[in-house]
């Protein structure tokens, strides 16, 4: 029973219920023990007395106990609907003993160990006079740049033997499956081209036909055990890019040779991108090429020197995108050396796009030796944060670069915004300049002012990222897929800032995220929805069934990771199983809807499964969504988050910086 449900009696205190009070007052006091007349018990002796004070009291022993079991077969087991309350979730994981320390504002039980600020000790060893010289505040970075206890105690409770133990290693030998047909399909049909097309086992070249899959791949094989891939993919990477001429102004341009080459192989899709028009996208380019570079580089060690050198030589090439602008970076950079602005966005600027390069160039500075990477990422972040808003703390999605300031917009955490309010948690983390900190706890106190809402219908269980429009001063109750990081990246943040709110409302949304999952047909999440209202009409295109208060927007699924991505770090933060049982549902749903025979597939519709696939596995199927899946059912040793920050891309950056 949740807190949204607590019995009368629970209602006639000052706070809450504990477990053990909880015990008492609903199922003591309901059994038919509890309910025998003292005068029966006079007459038929103490004998009885005694039996039943003992039954009470071994009854009361095992619910105390140290739990692990799946927490959606025990709320099953105890006649809870298949979607709970937001109190509901956020109670202490059953998967051991977790220590009440006392209830939060919301009147909700909090862990002791999430009111317990990270403790800090001091590692000197890994700080050179470099870092000290560029970080804004040396004695916070002093701090950041340690050791912190960010995952939760696996050390007693992690099951290692028992059926917990066995399930998880099944689930990941499924998962491992997964990885290595959907590699393998790339690797013999597609490489080494950005994409495989998994229906006609053809390739495709949507991001500059470098070999967007093969980069993304790379730190995923490694972590999944499977090496020798490792290298073929890593050489064909080297190979594809020499031929690319890298290290030149028109590196981005095939050689004659491979112009040949490709004059005797078939023609690629239609889809297939112009290479020579377009440039190099810097988002593109920054968190798939680069950061799957420096991942694999750091991951594979000394051996992996080529892959660095690569590495340095696009962040040469990158660093050309502010030849314009001394602050924000250009959308493209052709081969003449001029900068070009967002065409789509009419010449505007996206939020991600300008923002999400921080870890990135701060991670090539350290490997480098080279600070002008760092200097360049320090000196955008200082020119966005005097961008003046309406809203202090919430950006708009996509701005005139020109301006410095702005009055009506629109601000979310979904698609064209995610990724900046993402790394300004990660790289304080990683860096320890308190100016990340500042602007992100702005940043989610705004959230939780203009974005969060609950849905209209009081009695569902979700709460709503909306889009708030600052003109009309309203909030739009529809969320895309994108949004679904927000979960994962708000638990990261009350286990890091010790703000409990935050886990609070990361647990909710996490339910909403799932909740779009397992009300579908198909059991995959659309790529946006939209939340019930008073002004919508029933009968709404793709609708979900009712009792799930929302309905599809844009049906589509393409295989993306955020979701599992959030169910990866709060499994990860609260230990608590049910995540992993949430994970699992979703990797079956993938397997049985998108599997073909050369790969897996993005679909058109998660409400019908007969209007087919869209024949296309992005490269983020590999770097993030099959790599959460992994490390989800891993030991938590693996990959920990005591010891390293994933990209928006998934990629590993080992702190501190």
């Amino acid at each position: 029973m949740g807190h949204d449900q607590a019995s009368p009696r629970a209602s006639s205190t000052s706070a809450p219920l504990l477990p053990s009070h909880r015990f008492y007052s609903n199922t003591i006091k309901a059994s038919p023990i509890y309910a025998i007349p003292a005068h029966y018990l006079k007459r038929r002796g103490a004998l009885l007395l005694i039996v039943c004070m003992a039954t009470i009291s071994y009854a009361h022993y095992l619910y105390l106990l140290p739990m692990n079991p799946s927490r959606s077969n025990f709320d099953k087991s105890l006649g809870l609907p298949d979607y709970m309350s937001i109190g509901e979730i956020r109670e202490p994981p059953l998967i051991g003993p977790a220590p009440i320390n006392g209830v939060d504002e919301n009147g909700f039980e909090v862990l002791e160990e999430l009111l317990q600020p990270p403790t800090v000790t001091k590692n000197v060893a890994n700080m050179d006079k470099t870092d000290i010289a560029t970080s804004q505040n040396s004695t916070a970075a002093v701090a950041a740049k340690t050791k912190r206890p960010i995952q939760f105690n696996f050390r007693d409770t992690f099951p290692r033997t028992g059926a917990r133990a066995d399930l998880n290693k099944q689930r990941l030998t499924v998962i491992k499956d997964m990885i290595q047909h959907a590699w393998t399909g790339y690797a013999k049909h597609a490489a080494p081209h950005d994409e495989l097309k998994p229906v006609t086992g053809s390739k495709i070249d949507s991001n500059h036909g470098w070999g967007a899959t093969l980069i993304d791949s790379l730190d995923t094989l490694l972590l999944a055990g499977m090496t020798e891939e490792y290298q073929v993919g890593k050489r064909m990477f080297l190979d594809g890019i020499k031929q690319h001429q890298w290290n030149q102004r028109d590196h981005w341009i095939e050689t004659e040779e491979e112009d040949d080459e490709e004059e005797e192989e078939e023609a690629l899709s239609s889809e297939q991108e112009d290479l020579t028009d377009n440039g190099i996208r810097f988002y593109e380019s920054v968190v798939q090429y680069l950061g799957g570079m420096l991942s694999a580089a750091e991951l594979g060690g000394d051996d992996d020197s080529e892959i660095l050198e690569a590495a340095i030589s696009l962040g040469d090439r990158l660093v050309q995108a502010f030849a314009d602008s001394k602050y924000l970076p250009g959308s493209r950079i052709f081969k003449n050396g001029t900068i070009a602005p967002n065409e789509d966005l009419m010449d505007m600027v996206s939020l991600s796009e300008v923002g999400t390069f921080q870890i990135e160039f701060r991670k090539l500075s350290q490997l480098s030796g080279n600070e002008k990477f760092t200097k360049i990422a320090q000196e955008s972040f200082d020119y966005l944060k005097t961008l003046k808003t309406k809203v202090p703390g919430l950006y708009p999605a996509y701005f005139d670069p020109e301006a410095s300031s702005t009055e009506d917009y629109v601000a979310s955490f979904g698609s064209l915004s995610d990724s900046f309010y993402e790394y300004l948690l990660k790289t304080y983390i990683l860096t320890g300049d308190v100016k990340f900190k500042e602007l992100y706890t702005s940043t989610i106190d705004a959230m939780h002012t203009y974005l969060i809402s609950r849905p209209y219908k009081k009695s569902e269980s979700y709460l709503v990222l909306g889009v708030y429009d600052t003109a009309t001063a309203s909030l739009v109750p529809k969320m895309d897929h994108a949004s679904c990081f927000a979960p994962g990246l708000l638990a990261l943040g009350a286990r890091t800032l010790s703000r409990t709110k935050d886990m609070a409302v990361a647990r909710g949304l996490m339910e909403t995220c799932y909740l779009s999952y397992k009300n579908s047909v198909t059991g995959l999440g659309a790529d946006e929805i939209g939340f019930l209202g008073t002004e919508f009409s029933k009968g709404a295109v793709f609708e979900m069934p009712q009792t799930s208060g929302f309905y599809v927007i844009d049906p589509e699924y393409d295989l993306r990771p955020e979701t599992i991505e959030s169910l990866f770090i709060l499994y990860r933060i609260t230990g608590d199983a049910m995540y992993q049982d949430y994970a699992w549902e979703i990797a079956q749903a993938i397997e049985k809807n998108c599997r073909t025979r050369f790969g897996y597939s993005t679909l058109a519709n998660v409400m019908d499964a007969s209007e087919g696939m869209k024949d296309r596995m992005p490269s983020h199927f590999l770097a993030q969504t099959l790599k959460y899946l992994y490390l989800i059912f891993s030991p938590p040793d693996l990959a920990s988050l005591d010891d390293y920050i994933f990209t928006t891309e998934g990629h590993l950056v080992k702190y501190p910086i």
